[in-house]
């Protein structure tokens, strides 16, 4: 131990040659004051989730990837007189008889909004979106009970990347077939779940849990979608945790009357879906425990050591000053 007495870099000063004034007490209260608050902030970053944007070129390519739709809808209409059908750019026609699953309810509007008025969530929380991307998605829409008149539509059909249009129509109306009578079509639509990608449990879509009223018969409703493929990270990644490889998308409604014989189109819903370009990655990240100790240390010793230099230039200065002169008997 004697011979470490030279590497010392904490020498202590003996009690008897110190000289604590009131000036330095008040001084160290503030410091104190001073180094509580940003230790309190520093912990508060410290306990903060950060959410990372990032927004990058897409380099899939297109036509080696499907698009998946969920969708879940109901429309007053009876299933036996609608039609679904899937029209993409490349001009391939899909009937989704098959993916989709249809069965006769009762419409009701309880627990809806208007498209107008629906608002959307202002914060994402990555990794409970990651955590709960493997649950099955249970249907949790009331029953049938009455009389049976509208057709609810349920589903996740695979589709080519590319644009398209999700379209309902009446039968006799857009394709060939039997002719539905216009006083049995009646477009008025719940959407409880329109997303595109891999489905997570409390994602937020701006067209989810909204309804539209047709004003007449022979109503066409026009949905114009511009899809955003995205990656949600969330901080844990490096432990194993999984990376969800999704979409977001941005909506504009358009309604209008398709009088008989007047202007030109076909009643029925039209959901025309656009792919973006970009895709957004989403990270979620947190200041390490080693980070944090480091700017906590730094903090301490930088303030007393800046306050300590300060204090110094206070004393110096002030020995600067002339001395007041004793007056004179």
């Amino acid at each position: 131990m004697s011979r470490l007495l030279r590497f010392d870099a904490f020498p202590k000063v003996q009690k008897n040659i110190q000289n604590a004034t009131g000036a330095g007490g008040l001084l160290t209260l503030f410091v104190g004051l001073l180094l509580a608050f940003l230790a309190a902030s520093e912990f508060a970053q410290y306990r903060t989730v950060n959410q990372e944007y990032e927004f990058l070129v897409d380099q899939q390519r297109s036509g080696e990837l499907s698009l998946q739709i969920n969708l879940d809808i109901t429309i007053a209409m009876p299933c036996t007189q609608l039609r679904a059908d899937v029209l993409d750019a490349g001009g391939v026609t899909l009937p989704m008889t098959k993916d989709l699953t249809s069965h006769a309810v009762t419409f009701h509007a309880k627990g809806t909004k208007r498209l107008a008025d629906a608002v959307g969530k202002d914060h994402i929380d990555v990794h409970k979106i990651v955590g709960k991307a493997d649950h099955k998605h249970k249907d949790k829409g009331s029953t049938a009970q009455g009389e049976d008149t509208a057709c609810r539509i349920t589903g996740a059909l695979r589709v080519n990347k590319v644009s398209g249009m999700l379209h309902f129509t009446a039968l006799g109306h857009g394709y060939l077939g039997g002719h539905t009578p216009h006083n049995m079509m009646n477009f008025t639509h719940r959407i409880d779940k329109l997303s595109f990608g891999q489905y997570y449990p409390g994602v937020h879509n701006p067209l989810d849990r909204t309804l539209e009223v047709s004003r007449s018969s022979m109503d066409m409703f026009q949905y114009f979608i511009a899809i955003v493929p995205t990656i949600y990270m969330d901080r844990n990644r490096a432990f194993g945790s999984k990376v969800i490889l999704t979409s977001q998308y941005a909506v504009t409604d358009y309604q209008r009357s398709i009088e008989e014989g007047g202007s030109a189109g076909v009643p029925g819903i039209f959901m025309k879906y656009d792919i973006e370009p970009i895709s957004v990655r989403i990270t979620e990240s947190r200041m390490s425990f080693l980070a944090f100790l480091t700017r906590f240390c730094g903090i301490l010793g930088g303030i007393f050591v800046s306050v300590g230099i300060l204090l110094d230039v206070l004393r110096w200065l002030t020995s600067l000053l002339p001395e007041p002169s004793k007056p004179s008997l």
